[in-house]
């Protein structure tokens, strides 16, 4: 089926689902079309366009159809997310821009939890598109720095205001911070804040970001294009928690902190589907020195 067939089976379908009373049209009686659901008129009624401006949409023949225009057929016709996304490619060839619902990626699936749960020996988490971590796994727990003879803890339920913001994480948890951290976690955030303008949790960030003395001017200055870190390989300091006779590499960041380990982290990212912005990440560490780097002088992706 081509997307022109596919598009009209959409519209088409949707159309006959629903009833024109519920939109204020009075009831059918007598003679007349008898087809169940808002005719073609109805539509571009609905949407303040020609019968022949639409009939073309739906045909597949409009040329170049707006975000706009496809939003507002979306809504006239009721569409589900997934069926908005399928409006998109079929009659653009890509998918929308942003979701149609303001709090997509603050919600995700339950089974994810479960997902996380399922690996072992690797770091595992899912965060929401705000980066508030809503799933993760033990192993999760204990990447963190901890004070000698404290239990693991997650220390900021935000993943993006302690990678940013706290001064563990920029002083002894993610080795070379500036360079190889505070660069691209600020692009990535404002991307997503530019992204989901009304989502309260990223607007808050991008105000406390914005006004830290110490990576508020990296956050202002630095313009970079950077979206998400699947791939990425960066230097960090995991906490050790093997056995009493600690091996040679060892060693500490501070007096305050536990024995840990420096070595290369890659994170490994997917999006749930169905939450927007949501992130399912499996982080791979391995301890020791740098792994070589590219003549260009970036870390391998």
């Amino acid at each position: 089926m081509d997307n022109k067939a596919a598009l009209r089976e959409l519209l088409q379908w949707k159309r006959r689902q629903l009833d024109p009373t519920d939109l204020g049209w009075p009831p059918r009686h007598g003679r007349g079309r008898r087809a169940p659901g808002l005719s073609q008129a109805q539509v571009a009624h609905l949407l303040y366009v020609t019968e022949r401006t639409y009939a073309q949409l739906e045909r597949g023949e409009m040329a170049a159809p707006t975000a706009e225009f496809l939003d507002r057929v979306a809504r006239v016709l009721r569409l589900e997310e997934h069926e908005r996304t399928a409006l998109y490619v079929y009659s653009v060839g890509h998918e929308p821009p942003r979701p149609q619902d303001r709090q997509a990626g603050m919600t995700v699936p339950e089974a994810w939890g479960e997902a996380v749960h399922c690996v072992v020996g690797n770091a595992s988490y899912v965060n929401d598109v705000a980066w508030n971590v809503v799933a993760y796994n033990t192993e999760f727990v204990r990447m963190f720095p901890r004070a000698s003879h404290a239990g693991p803890a997650i220390p900021d339920r935000n993943l993006m205001r302690y990678m940013l913001l706290d001064e563990a994480a920029r002083e002894h948890h993610l080795v070379n911070w500036e360079t190889e951290w505070a660069v691209p976690l600020t692009a990535q955030l404002r991307n997503t804040v530019a992204q989901h303008p009304e989502n309260e949790d990223l607007r808050r960030l991008d105000e406390e970001v914005s006004a830290d003395p110490v990576a508020g001017p990296i956050y202002r200055t630095k313009h970079v294009a950077y979206i998400h870190p699947n791939g990425d390989t960066r230097r960090m300091r995991l906490p050790y928690s093997g056995p009493v006779n600690e091996p040679a590499h060892l060693s500490r960041c501070c007096e305050q902190h536990a024995h840990s380990q420096v070595g290369d982290v890659t994170m490994c990212a997917a999006m749930p589907l169905g939450s927007p912005g949501a992130r399912f990440f499996v982080l791979l560490f391995k301890p020791g020195p740098p792994r070589r780097r590219p003549s260009n002088g970036a870390l391998p992706t």
